[in-house]
């Protein structure tokens, strides 16, 4: 897990302001910066699952495991679907709860102020998440997609589906002093929120309350975000530990491209959590411990997180134009490329598509992670 930084600075949340800052200068540096799957739950805890998985006593959506080595050292990825070689279709409902935050001690109007990610919910379903759009390796969804490029040789019929549906607007009310407004030039207002637990608490709940285990729940913010993450996946045990629940916080922007560096609005951290969630549900897909390719190979973690490997790149080699559909008419959305497994499983050439590291942007990664990683 790592802190958001602004410049040089970590950013601190103070008191609720007066008003907006007129220019958006304090976020002139903010990237995307994501929490990883190992920062939610301990070493007993992942291996408590893996155990219950490999045992076939854990409800979760369909997964499949697969074992590999490096340097004789034995290690697996689980990922969300059917084998590849039965050629079977797996249908993942995936249901949109979007959250309308209000900032309590933030006036518009003498009223506070109201971020509602009910009004992107289109938007949402019509991104290339849910619209099949063109890829290298056929008309698609993203992660459909991105999983056809790792494995060419599947068959056509073989699939991973998210199959959409919106649920009701979860309302979550910022306490005073939670939260600090700024004002893009667009004159969209942005709120960064203190304390993870104001979401990370609500959106809990709401898993724990009406998820099935067959399914996965993403929680959208609306031109908010939490000061430590644009967004993550996890799961919570439930049902006396024996079923384990996926979800995904994630933020939505829209009118901040000065603000965020890059277009809006953006299905870029959906895409970077869908991707990880496909590809590590559970905490259980590991490899030998990666360096960050963009800061000088420099040590990162061992789980298979395949956007955490490009969320450093450079922009144009970290985001994807790729066109989606609302209303019936095109429109043009931001993705983040991704790191392929053949990259985590230090492969020379890589047996993926073309020979690619990454996807969709093939240059974001151009050859296998190495062997080993510099220490910090």
């Amino acid at each position: 897990m790592r802190k958001l930084i602004l410049g040089a600075v970590a950013l601190t949340i103070t008191a609720g302001p007066a008003r907006a800052q007129e220019d958006a200068s304090a976020l002139a540096a903010l990237k995307p910066v994501y929490r990883s799957i190992g920062a939610f739950h301990t070493p007993a805890e992942f291996a408590s699952v893996a155990r219950a998985l490999a045992a076939q006593k854990l409800e979760t959506v369909p997964t499949w495991t697969h074992g590999f080595s490096i340097r004789k050292t034995s290690y697996s990825y689980t990922l969300v679907g059917a084998r590849p070689g039965g050629g079977q279709e797996t249908v993942i409902p995936t249901i949109i709860v979007p959250i309308r935050l209000t900032i309590s001690d933030y006036l518009v109007h003498g009223k506070p102020l109201v971020l509602d990610a009910t009004g992107i919910d289109a938007d949402v379903e019509g991104s290339p998440i849910f619209y099949p759009s063109f890829y290298i390796s056929g008309v698609r969804q993203f992660s459909d997609a991105m999983l056809h490029a790792e494995f060419p040789d599947a068959p056509r019929a073989w699939s991973t589906v998210l199959s959409p549906s919106i649920a009701p607007t979860l309302d979550i009310v910022v306490p005073k002093g939670a939260a600090k407004v700024l004002r893009a030039k667009s004159g969209r207002l942005v709120a960064l929120i203190d304390d993870d637990s104001i979401i990370d608490k609500p959106i809990a709940k709401w898993t724990r309350d009406y998820s099935a285990p067959e399914s996965i729940a993403i929680f959208n913010t609306y031109n908010a975000l939490e000061h430590d993450a644009f967004g993550y996946h996890s799961f919570l045990n439930a049902g006396q530990k024996s079923q384990a629940l996926l979800y995904i916080y994630n933020s939505w922007f829209e009118d901040l491209g000065d603000v965020v560096g890059f277009p809006s609005p953006s299905a870029t951290t959906l895409s970077h959590e869908i991707a990880e969630t496909i590809h590590d549900p559970l905490g259980t897909s590991v490899t030998r411990l990666w360096g960050d390719a963009f800061r000088k190979n420099t040590c990162f973690q061992h789980y298979i997180e395949v956007g955490d490997a490009i969320e450093d790149a450079a922009p144009k080699l970290q985001f994807y134009d790729q066109w989606g559909s609302v209303g019936g008419k095109p429109k043009l959305f931001v993705l983040q490329s991704e790191a392929l497994l053949p990259w985590f499983e230090r492969q020379t050439p890589s047996h993926a598509q073309d020979g690619a590291y990454s996807f969709p942007g093939n240059q974001a990664l151009t050859r296998a992670a190495p062997l080993d990683c510099v220490k910090r």
